[in-house]
């Protein structure tokens, strides 16, 4: 299995990053990227996710770390780790969450993301990260439970209550 180069966006892979969004296709573009907007320059990008990984967010936001993983010159996923965690993501999201493009899955990268996400949550003196899934995403609940993760609870999503939520508490 290919190793990624897991870091922080640089002012040279904005090409990169954007066709990351091709690579995508018709999925949430949030899986992507959180917090880029279409017309927005890479360097208003950078200083977002520089300002919050300083702690400087939008209202509703946490501090984070958004990670790429590279392979080569292509993203092929990234990982958002949340310093914190605020009522939302208490409830749904988590410390960690990570996404992999649809023509890199099932190949290991997305445990390459989180176990990434985990040794920087770490770095900044968490002890335990809460994580969630959707409960038909099987890669996910697995890679989460091979991590250690115990599952805490089921819950219905707030927002479609079709869709259960499996939440974890995966020590560091």
């Amino acid at each position: 299995m290919p190793t990624l180069d897991i870091r922080q966006l640089g002012p040279a892979d904005e090409a990169a990053f954007l066709k990351g969004f091709e690579d995508w296709g018709v999925e949430a573009s949030a899986w992507h990227s959180l917090t880029w907007k279409a017309g927005m320059s890479h360097a208003d990008h950078l200083h977002i996710l520089a300002n919050e990984f300083q702690g400087d967010v939008a209202p509703g936001r946490v501090p984070h770390t958004m990670l790429y993983g590279f392979l080569d010159a292509v993203i092929v996923g990234r990982c958002s780790v949340r310093h914190t965690l605020n009522a939302g993501l208490s409830e749904i999201g988590g410390h960690i969450g990570y996404g992999v493009a649809p023509p890199f899955r099932r190949q290991g990268f997305a445990t390459q993301l989180f176990r990434a996400g985990r040794e920087h949550l770490k770095s900044l003196g968490v002890d335990r990260a809460f994580m969630t899934c959707d409960s038909a995403n099987i890669g996910s609940s697995t890679l989460i439970e091979n991590a250690g993760g115990v599952l805490q609870d089921e819950v219905l999503d707030a927002v479609d209550d079709d869709v259960t939520i499996l939440r974890f508490w995966v020590d560091l």
